[in-house]
């Protein structure tokens, strides 16, 4: 099952990167302009906030978005220090998420939800829990909706830092190189 879903996941990446490189190639100046527009208006600082709220929240916003934003604009002279905050904005985003998790948990209505799962696959989430939070970390699925459940299902806030720092912060780095090396690749 494991081994199933990580190749999911790498197909889903590599569909993903092939759209974007298309979506680049076919909008190149509207892909610019709305980077530029975006930086122009919010700055980094307000793009770390857009951020911390849609990495904490379970929205449909991929922080990728933010990555191209720092490709196409001046920020890409300085790419390494703006990915390595936005990857670590993304980890407390995802304890917070964690956090709201834990809280989730205390109501009656997810507490029926997901109690008994929790009491049956309790040695099942404590040895497989931080694979998951890792798988969430790389994969362009939710990152919160992953920190949520690691929170409602009781996963220790130690496992979850150490999945979200040693695979989030990577995986903004390779992201990052994959939306730049796409722009070389198809232009």
């Amino acid at each position: 099952m494991i081994r199933r879903n990580l190749i999911n996941a790498l197909l889903t990446l590599v569909l993903l990167f092939g759209a974007l490189a298309l979506i680049g190639v076919a909008f190149e100046d509207e892909l610019l302009r709305a980077t530029a527009w975006v930086h122009d208006r919010v700055g980094f600082v307000g793009m770390c906030l857009i951020l911390l709220v849609t990495d904490t929240l379970v929205t449909p916003f991929p922080p990728d978005l933010l990555l191209v934003v720092v490709a196409h604009t001046e920020l890409a002279d300085h790419w390494f220090r703006h990915v390595l905050i936005l990857s670590l904005v993304s980890v407390v985003a995802g304890m917070l998420g964690w956090t709201i998790g834990r809280w989730l948990e205390h109501f009656p209505s997810v507490h029926r939800l997901f109690g008994e799962f929790k009491d049956e696959n309790r040695e099942f989430i404590r040895r497989y829990g931080f694979w998951a939070v890792a798988i969430g970390a790389t994969t362009p699925l939710p990152f919160s909706a992953t920190c949520w459940g690691a929170g409602i299902l009781g996963l220790r806030w130690q496992t979850v830092l150490a999945a979200a720092v040693l695979f989030r912060i990577p995986r903004f780095l390779l992201y990052y190189w994959l939306i730049t090396a796409t722009g070389v690749w198809f232009s």
